[in-house]
């Protein structure tokens, strides 16, 4: 056979996310999205030939998943026909007490599922190497690809090396001096060792570092803040040396959206309404929706069950950040208040200066006196 070769490279799966911020059945069907995707992923492997796939670590979220999580985890990896290598990450190290060391995996994974466990290089097929960096513990201060030197592995062979952690060079801007620079990795590390492609993970978005180093990031959006997640990228090289050819296929089944707007008063309800209706696949949407300015009590209570409470039901999940949306009395919600009594006197000091509060804080008060007024009345 000749040494070149295609294939898959993925990473950040993290089955078995939890997604404990997603209430309800909202978090169960995005955490199950997650083992639907692996089926759209075995489509990309039967549509473009694929000889194996490449998960770059984080297959699974930890070593706590019950054993009925594992097993429709297996389940879906049947849906990926060609063999695939699966590399501990920071989240599913080689830990002892590793899943990947239980009973469960030794009696039930798929026979085509393989752990790059060792540094050990793996011949997938006469022609073609993999150089596995697997991770024994969740932070190293070591750098895990410092073994991947021009010497590691056969000659003639595709030299493909496999990792999980950060690109050192990145890392250093976004900590402080001194800081700890936990599972790092040279952005050079492809060129130091002549390896004819670097498969890292961790990043989860989309991301290439230079020509035979890349990240695919996580098939199935994790947060809101990630960006361009939700592809798989298939991988061609024609031999030792040549430069792989690259292409990314979109596999996400949900999508992961933010959206901002300023509210100033009630035309502006009517602009938050087109913004909502814009989006086509409400049912498959997640959307952090941030709201700013300052509007009253009555255009909120409009915002909350006209719009708001509608769009929570059509939305896969909606998260609404309104902490920069300031709410006031207008004089008409005043005038429904009472004036006399200890109510009367609470409402005056609200609508007065208090030391130690802020205007906002008094403004919110005073809403929250008027709600419970009114639910009372």
């Amino acid at each position: 056979m000749p040494p070149s070769t295609r294939f898959l490279h993925t990473a950040d799966w993290q089955l078995g996310l939890r997604a404990r911020f997603i209430p309800g059945d909202a978090g169960a069907i995005v955490r199950n999205e997650r083992l639907r995707t692996l089926h759209r992923i075995g489509a990309v492997a039967r549509e473009t030939k694929a000889e194996f796939v490449i998960v770059a670590g984080d297959v699974f979220e930890d070593h706590g998943l019950r054993p009925d999580t594992l097993r429709l985890s297996f389940e879906a990896m049947t849906q990926i026909s060609v063999p695939i290598y699966l590399l501990p990450g920071n989240h599913d190290p080689l830990s002892s007490d590793a899943l990947y060391r239980g009973d469960v995996w030794r009696r039930e994974c798929p026979r085509h599922v393989h752990v790059l466990g060792s540094r050990e290089p793996v011949i997938v097929r006469e022609g073609v190497a993999l150089l596995g960096c697997p991770l024994l513990e969740r932070q190293s201060l070591g750098d895990a690809t410092e073994h991947l030197t021009p010497e590691l592995g056969p000659s003639g062979h595709v030299r493909i090396g496999v990792a999980h952690g950060g690109i050192k060079e990145v890392l250093e801007r976004l900590v402080g001096d001194g800081e700890p620079l936990n599972n790092a990795i040279p952005a050079d590390r492809a060129a130091r060792a002549r390896l004819d492609y670097l498969a890292l993970g961790d990043w989860h978005g989309l991301l290439r570092i230079d020509d035979r180093t890349w990240y695919p990031g996580t098939p199935e959006a994790t947060r809101f803040k990630e960006k361009d997640p939700g592809n798989v990228l298939e991988v061609e090289i024609d031999g030792p040396g040549a430069v792989p050819r690259v292409t990314p296929h979109p596999v996400a089944g949900l999508e992961w959206k933010k959206a901002e707007l300023r509210l100033d008063g009630d035309a502006d309800l009517a602009s938050l309404q087109r913004l909502l209706d814009g989006f086509a696949r409400k049912d498959t949407t997640l959307l952090e929706l941030t709201l700013t300015g300052r509007i009253d009590a009555s255009v909120r209570a409009r915002l909350d069950a006209e719009i708001l409470d509608k769009a929570r039901d059509r939305f896969r999940f909606l998260r609404v950040r309104d902490e920069q949306l300031q709410t006031f009395l207008g004089e008409a919600d005043v005038a429904t208040l009472p004036t006399e009594g200890w109510l009367g006197q609470a409402v005056a000091r609200l609508r007065g200066e208090i030391e130690g509060t802020s205007e906002v804080e008094r403004s919110r008060a005073l809403r929250l006196l008027h709600y419970f007024h009114g639910a009372v009345s």
